[in-house]
Order: structure tokens, then C-alpha cells, then sequence
């Protein structure tokens, strides 16, 4: 009778952390082709090389309590889907962050973090690293006293490979798409 007891109760567990990652639909090392045969050719991007598809988190995630204020952006480098972004649009009074929603979503899927005991306040980031997956939470005051709160999904590889193409970018290794067609 306890066996059983405490096999409904895990089953119980488990089930209730898996309905609770949102379905972001497409993986990480994914065709941009999947994207551009749904939605068509993505809006165009500042690097070069680089692609963002942008969605309201109420549209993939619905039900996942991400539904008021958060976007979800799935990265391309060089027509590989290399990571996610989940991102709060806060305004001029920060009202997006203050309801901690991306937060909360965050601790419920991906484990718990301290925050202080205030987590209004929280401000740095956190790492979580499970086998292959990459994920970042992090929360900072921006330009204008915006909170620039995210959450970044990605794999080891994937994140290399964005992080050394935005650097090439940087160290004028990548051309401009603008340069580029004069």
C-alpha cells in the first residue's frame, strides 16, 4: 500500500514539472526552413548571418502562465536555430518584471534559485546546466531603469556557436549585410 502510495505521488510530480515547460515547438539545431515554410522569411536582423523570429509567449505557451508581456525569439545563425530566448517587454515602470512571471516560470521548470528575500530586487543571474542543455536566467537594470529580464535556452554547442559569430561581428570579421551590397 505505500509502494503504491508513493509511486502516485511521483507520478504526480513528474507529470506536473512536465505540463509545465512550455512546448517552444521547435529544437535547438533546427532548419530555419521549418520556421520560413510556417511563418515565411523572418524580419530582417542587425548581424549579419543571423535571424530572429519573434512571437508572443500567449501564442506558443498558452496555459503556461507566460501569457501577458512575454516574447519568445527563436535565434539563427547561418540558418541554424542555436537558441531561445524568452524575454519580458517591460515598460517604463518595469510592470512586466514586478509581476515576476519569467522568473516564476523559470524556478517552476527549471529549479529553484536564490533571489533574496526580496526577489523584486534580484538582480544577477543564474546558470543551469543539465547534460547537453544550456540555460540562462538573468535579471539587470538596463538603459533607462528597464529591468532586462530573459531567459536563454540553448545547448553547449549551440551557445558557442552564437557567441563566437556575434564576436566575429564585433571584431569586423562579419561584414554588415548593409556594407555587404555596396
Amino acid at each position: 500500500m505505500f509502494l503504491r502510495l508513493k509511486i502516485i505521488l511521483i507520478s504526480l510530480l513528474i507529470s506536473t514539472a512536465a505540463h509545465a515547460k512550455c512546448n517552444v515547438i521547435y529544437d535547438i539545431g533546427d532548419n530555419l526552413s521549418k520556421m520560413e515554410k510556417e511563418y515565411g522569411p523572418p524580419p530582417p536582423y542587425r548581424y549579419p548571418g543571423m535571424n530572429i523570429y519573434p512571437f508572443f509567449a500567449k501564442d506558443i505557451c498558452p496555459g503556461k502562465g507566460l501569457d501577458e508581456g512575454i516574447m519568445i525569439e527563436y535565434r539563427f545563425v547561418n540558418d541554424i536555430l542555436v537558441a531561445i530566448n524568452f524575454v519580458a517587454l517591460n515598460d517604463e515602470n518595469n510592470n512586466i518584471s514586478k509581476k515576476l512571471t519569467l522568473m516564476k516560470y523559470t524556478k517552476k521548470v527549471y529549479g529553484d534559485f536564490d533571489t533574496t528575500q526580496n526577489p523584486d530586487s534580484f538582480t544577477g543571474f543564474h546558470i543551469f546546466e543539465k547534460s547537453d542543455e544550456f540555460v540562462v536566467y538573468q535579471r539587470f537594470l538596463g538603459e533607462e531603469n528597464k529591468i532586462d529580464e530573459q531567459l536563454y535556452l540553448s545547448t553547449k554547442k549551440y551557445d558557442q556557436i552564437l557567441a563566437e559569430h556575434i564576436n566575429n561581428f564585433e571584431l569586423g570579421k562579419i561584414e554588415e549585410e548593409l556594407d555587404q551590397s555596396q
